[in-house]
């Protein structure tokens, strides 16, 4: 987890500190796609419905790309990137307690809420120190991008049965 972790913030550092921030998520959308083709060579075909939830997940991850790089372009990596990320945990905790996914309890259910306060003290730092604010919206479009593809990915892979077959194809989609 950790060493995912990461590589996580390493291509979003990539992505920030490149010239077009548009261009170096083309870039990476592109390795991950390569990544996927290598991939799902040895892997099953997916059937059915399956694939409706993989291409609503490509599409949603597009979004997720698009949101994350305008933030980069208006706002500094150490705010964009714990509020585009960070954000989503507490935005899947309510849509799942609302339509009632899973059962959230105990420790999982104040991890998340920390995590939350946490994020509301990155973002009011926003309005205190002067920084430019035109980044909220694509950081919290990139949030509730992350949320959303991680419930239907949650759902997807369930639904097919095998993650790793549901994720090589979705690398190819998104």
């Amino acid at each position: 987890v950790l060493f995912a972790a990461l590589l996580h913030a390493s291509w979003n550092a990539l992505i920030k500190t490149g010239t077009s921030k548009q261009r170096s998520m083309l870039l990476m959308s592109l390795c991950q796609l390569l990544i996927g083709a290598m991939i799902v060579p040895f892997l099953p075909l997916p059937q059915g419905s399956t694939w409706g939830w993989i291409i609503l997940s490509g599409m949603i991850h597009g979004a997720y790309q698009l949101f994350l790089a305008y933030a980069y372009e208006q706002g500094d990596l150490s705010r964009v990137y714990p509020l585009a990320r960070g954000g989503a945990p507490f935005i899947v905790l309510i849509v799942t307690s609302v339509v009632g996914f899973d059962q959230v309890q105990g420790t999982e259910l104040a991890g998340v809420i920390v995590l939350g306060i946490g994020i509301l003290f990155m973002a009011r730092g926003v309005f205190t120190s002067g920084e430019s604010r035109r980044m909220l919206p694509f950081a919290m479009g990139a949030a509730i991008a992350t949320a959303s593809y991680s419930i239907v990915d949650g759902l997807g892979a369930r639904l097919h049965g095998d993650a790793l077959t549901y994720v090589a194809w979705l690398m190819m989609m998104s």
